[in-house]
């Protein structure tokens, strides 16, 4: 984890206020895991940086997704090719995948789904089944980049588009023909919560990449604390900076 002066090469609106943005690095590019963030300075007036998903990455640059819902991501919305910005990465500890994980369910909802591709980047040789729900036809988004790595099912809460319904459910319908290994999921809290059942009712494992408000990103203020069960029974404070942002869906208290 280190802070990198990067360039901006686009930062482009993909559908109403959700922005792709890819950064070039001017140095030696870290390791990065799937699942991993960064933490993006905003600049002037908003001292606190936000915490965007990696979305894409390779030896030269990152892509990050993001959705503008305050100052800050208005602010950097307005960034342009070939401004410098001020980022931490990697951050977390990422999705990891393994030997026994052969079938893979990616799960994702909104914007959530955006770090959910870079999973079968880092673990080409699993086979991957990917849901991926909207609440209409014109939010869907990276469905396209889902279909290069496997059978891919987009979902719309209206049926404008796709298979009708909660992704959730959808998946439920489909999830004994799969018979997949795990579940990585990342969405809004509803679709986790419907998910976390689902796993119970299976006894197949899932992971969650966890959204929520985030100060420093290092872990030492504490904003982004989330309740976990421990093995034991008990029930701890976690951040989900640095202890997540991905957890057993099962150990999180949503």
């Amino acid at each position: 984890m280190k802070d990198y002066c990067l360039k901006v090469a686009y930062n482009r609106e993909v559908i109403g206020g959700v922005y792709e943005m890819k950064l070039i690095f001017g140095e030696k590019v870290p390791e990065i895991k799937c699942g991993q963030f960064l933490h993006l300075k905003a600049g002037g007036e908003y001292l606190l940086r936000r915490p965007f998903c990696i979305y894409k990455f390779d030896s030269e640059s990152v892509t990050v997704i993001y959705a503008v819902v305050g100052g800050g991501t208005r602010k950097i919305a307005q960034f342009k090719k070939g401004d410098s910005v001020c980022a931490v990465l990697p951050i977390g500890n990422g999705f990891t995948l393994s030997e026994n994980h052969r079938k893979v369910v990616l799960l994702g909802g909104g914007i959530g789904c955006a770090p959910l591709l870079t999973v079968p980047v880092s673990y080409p040789n699993c086979e991957y089944y990917s849901y991926l729900g909207f609440s209409d036809k014109s939010m869907i988004m990276f469905a396209s980049d889902f279909k290069k790595f496997g059978k891919t099912e987009v979902c719309t809460d209206n049926g404008s588009f796709g298979r009708a319904g909660y992704v959730t459910d959808v998946l439920r319908t489909d999830i004994n023909k799969i018979k997949p290994d795990v579940i990585l999921t990342c969405g809004p809290t509803p679709m986790l919560k419907a998910a976390a059942r689902l796993s119970a009712e299976t006894k197949i494992p899932a992971y969650m990449s966890g959204e929520t408000r985030m100060g420093c990103g290092v872990g030492a203020c504490l904003v982004c604390a989330c309740a976990v069960k421990e093995k034991n029974g008990e029930i701890v404070n976690k951040r989900a900076c640095v202890d997540g942002p991905v957890f057993n869906l099962e150990d999180i208290l949503l």
